[in-house]
């Protein structure tokens, strides 16, 4: 599996020298005495140097963390804390409430460095590959060939990420001279950046297969992060202008067409297809057990247990103290709400994946006694929810005898998902909308495959059906499928990316910020389907069978009993506009309401971008300079 080859690739490496040994971005070249035509000169070594590419994604500035978990939030869908005390500091309540400063090292600067780390490996593999003896010879050609696939891809992806978190960065497709001729890459428009990574992801489709392993790029995920790009290269963004407006570019409409052919591609040639139960995809995940049947996800980070990953500890169902599956996890690092919740058809089997309303823990009278029982306890602070797609009970047998003795937290070892080919379906639906003005039966049809999974057989005709035919113009489907990729992609951070290029980050917060504040004074507010939602003053919860986890089909999330004990419930949980006007967690959960991403429009409206580290800038040679309001 390739999360053993990175191993072996980093021992070679390192034999090699292959790997930069400065800190500073700007300075990532080696003192090896080996030269890239012997790294690159047989399949093995070059496999070995693509491996170091990947490996740089393991890092927690990457996606074993921060990338990933951290960086990806706040939006209406995934949020963080907004304590009174942290909503605005250093860390990441800081950053996800777009309060990020130039100043705050330790964050941002180790993801900006991690990525030029990576494309400065991508940018000795893309240079020396073609050059290498093994690349003409008929006998190892195609695994080079897919090697510099590999390379183009990955180097695309750091850009990228670099891209949608700061705009107009330095470029250089270049490796690092040793003369230093090129230590200092100018800043370049992100518009340049992305049309370029979009031509390397058309060369790099063509020369690589369709891969056996969702934890290696291929061609398939090459023309998925073709129309990811397209996207946002053809979406909104803030700009680096006076007044700092955000706009889209005139030519927004060749963007969608690049999405919708390399995504019809995808659908048309390639092996992909989505498994047949949603749920399966995150137990799978959990199990450690990439799919090699459905091949639903497109590319994966290949973590390790012990290792990398704080996948179903930052995130996930969250674990209080230790229980019988082990060391707890989740202190809100990445949290959703009800207003998510709410979003969802109650007959979606999606919503209790995407959503997870209660904690795992020792029940408050067992707790500390010989009697100790675990079981799943409602969690009444709406802002403290968590995502169900990633939860302990669901870890292989080797993580729980790890974690069971454990005293902190061990890395997970649950591979971060990038791309599933639900997106690919998604992507082209909205992208032949937008070009042909309304839906095409094309774009019905990739819609409909990606909701029809998400309901019963007896559901069909209702909600899959006549819903879609009920959204049969531009606007309309436009909202369909924005609503279903919010459906379907929670926790897995996308949601923020796509509210910044259809420029609705700004409206969505304030409209999840306005339907809380209704939950709390009436309990009635409209979701983003249209429909009208009673939340009721107390939650009433029974237990299945197992006398452990809680029977969500019973719970009155839609009709407000009252507060008063039932017979056969639980004693009732009180919450929102059923709290009393003066209870102290009320007044602190109406606050954190207003603290959720305050920082978006505080300075500069829609400053969604980060600011680059001060060092970074000051070590520039003049090249770097921090815009959008940040000084």
């Amino acid at each position: 599996m390739i999360k053993n080859n990175i191993l072996t690739a980093l021992f070679i490496l390192l034999t090699l020298g292959f790997v930069a040994c400065s800190d500073d971005f700007l300075d990532q070249t080696s003192d090896s005495e080996y030269t890239s035509d012997v790294v690159f000169s047989t399949p093995a070594y070059t496999n070995s140097a693509i491996m170091g590419i990947y490996n740089i994604m393991t890092y927690d500035e990457m996606y074993s963390s921060r990338l990933s978990l951290m960086y990806s939030t706040n939006s209406d869908v995934e949020v963080v804390g907004a304590d009174q005390n942290s909503y605005n500091q250093q860390g990441n309540r800081g950053i996800s409430n777009y309060y990020a400063q130039p100043s705050w090292a330790g964050h941002l600067d180790r993801t900006w460095k991690a990525c030029y780390k990576g494309i400065e490996r991508a940018n000795q593999a893309i240079a020396a590959i073609p050059k290498s003896a093994a690349y003409s010879s008929a006998d190892t050609q195609s695994d080079m060939q897919n090697y510099y696939g590999e390379a183009l891809t990955l180097r695309a992806l750091y850009y990228f990420e670099l891209v949608r978190h700061w705009g107009d960065v330095p470029f250089k497709l270049d490796p690092t001279q040793s003369d230093g001729s090129n230590f200092y890459p100018a800043v370049a428009d992100r518009d340049t950046i992305l049309d370029q990574m979009i031509v390397d992801l058309t060369t790099a489709a063509d020369l690589m297969d369709w891969g056996s392993t969702p934890e290696r790029v291929s061609k398939g995920f090459a023309l998925g992060l073709k129309a990811r790009i397209a996207l946002w290269r053809g979406g909104y963004s803030i700009r680096n202008k006076e007044g700092f407006p955000t706009e889209r570019s005139a030519d927004y409409l060749d963007y969608y067409q690049i999405a919708r052919d390399a995504c019809f591609q995808v659908m048309t040639e390639g092996p992909h297809s989505l498994y047949n139960n949603y749920g399966q995809i995150w137990k799978d995940l959990c199990q450690l057990q990439p799919n090699t049947n459905a091949y639903e996800n497109l590319f994966e980070v290949a973590m390790g247990i012990t290792r990398s990953s704080e996948v179903g500890y930052s995130i996930g169902v969250r674990f209080r103290q230790n229980t019988k599956y082990g060391y707890g996890n989740n202190a809100n690092v990445y949290s959703t709400t009800p207003y998510y919740f709410y979003q969802f058809d109650p007959a979606d089997t999606r919503r209790d994946y995407n959503v997870a309303c209660y904690e795992y823990r020792p029940t408050p009278e067992s707790e500390g006694t010989d009697a100790e029982e675990d079981k799943e306890i409602f969690v009444s602070n709406p802002f403290s929810w968590t995502i169900g797609k990633y939860d302990q009970r669901w870890m292989s047998d080797q993580f729980k005898e790890i974690n069971k003795p454990a005293t902190s937290k061990i890395g997970s070892g649950i591979n971060w998902v990038i791309m599933r080919y639900s997106d690919i379906l998604l992507m082209f639906a909205e992208a032949e909308n937008e070009l042909n003005g309304g839906p095409t039966q094309e774009a019905v049809n990739a819609l409909k495959e990606v909701r029809s999974r998400a309901f019963s057989a007896a559901d069909q005709t209702v909600k899959v059906d006549n819903y879609l035919a009920a959204h049969n113009d531009h606007d309309s489907f436009f909202e369909a499928v924005a609503n279903e990729r919010m459906f379907e992609f929670g926790g897995e951070g996308i949601r923020k990316y796509d509210l910044i290029r259809w420029n609705l980050l700004s409206s969505k917060i304030e409209e999840q910020r306005q339907a809380f504040n209704a939950m709390y004074t009436t309990g009635e507010f409209v979701n983003q389907s249209g429909v009208t939602i009673q939340v009721p003053q107390a939650i009433y919860i029974q237990y299945n069978d197992d006398d452990e986890t809680i029977n969500l089909s019973a719970v009155n999330f839609y009709e407000d009993k009252g507060t008063d004990l039932i017979d056969g419930y639980e004693e009732p949980v009180k919450w929102m506009w059923g709290l009393d006007e003066t209870s102290s967690s009320r007044q602190k959960q109406l606050q954190m309401i207003d603290r959720f991403s305050s920082g978006l429009n505080a300075v500069v409206p829609n400053r969604h971008l980060f600011p680059i580290y001060q060092e970074v800038v000051n070590q520039s040679n003049g090249t770097i300079t921090n815009s959008y309001g940040y000084n």
